[in-house]
């Protein structure tokens, strides 16, 4: 969180930097640069915060609270006990191998892969989708973390919703690798669908293919 907050100020100072010392020389070249530059921090930005908000959803900033997975379903701090008969299915996805090659490059690759390894970026994702997301999203508490809860949208029906959490940012590889095998072994164990890749884009086709509909994307704005 510490090196998180670092990271935001230095941003800030940064681009603060280039909008003044350009202003001044006054020439074109520069000037169309740290716009540019202001445009690509200002979108780092929101994406930072936007994971932020999501990350302390997840322990409501308390890192001694965690995920329990049991036969009544799966308790989360800001959600409460989800049960099985709302979860409609399971993905998780581990991309470390990925992260760790590109963070062993050399150059401005590998240098931004370990920085923002060290600001907390994941590459264990598990997720829980459920039938009805607006449902799920009501009993957030606090309110102001219920766009965690994504929706997708399927017609004729409530949209599901799919709570995403982050292994790796939170506990050990052998905790999260423990929490991993438990929710897809709990949902296989009820006939849900459960599953784990290496590679994030299988996601959507995996809900899709089990959605049991033909339209199925991901929306996550709020209704």
């Amino acid at each position: 969180m510490r090196r998180e907050r670092a990271t935001l100020v230095g941003t800030v100072v940064v681009v603060v930097a280039a909008e003044v010392v350009t202003s001044v020389l006054g020439l074109l070249g520069p000037i169309i640069v740290a716009h540019g530059l202001t445009l690509v921090a200002a979108f780092y930005f929101l994406s930072v915060l936007r994971f932020r908000r999501n990350r302390m959803a997840q322990t409501l900033g308390d890192t001694a609270r965690g995920i329990t997975v049991s036969d009544a379903g799966v308790d989360v701090p800001v959600l409460g006990t989800v049960s099985w008969q709302e979860i409609v299915a399971v993905f998780t996805v581990v991309d470390q191998d990925r992260a760790d090659r590109y963070a062993r490059s050399r150059g401005v690759r590998g240098v931004a892969e370990r920085w923002t390894q060290s600001v907390g970026s994941a590459d264990h994702y598990l997720t829980i989708a459920v039938a009805d997301g607006p449902a799920l999203r009501q009993r957030v508490d606090p309110p102001r973390y219920r766009r965690w809860v994504k929706l997708w949208a399927r017609s004729g029906a409530p949209d599901f919703g799919a709570v995403q959490l982050v292994g790796d940012s939170y506990y050990t590889d052998a905790d999260a690798d423990l929490l991993d095998h438990t929710l897809r072994a709990f949902a296989a164990a009820r006939g849900l669908p459960a599953s784990r890749t290496a590679n994030m884009l299988e996601q959507g086709e995996f809900f899709r293919t089990n959605s049991g509909i033909a339209v199925f994307d991901g929306r996550p704005e709020a209704k």
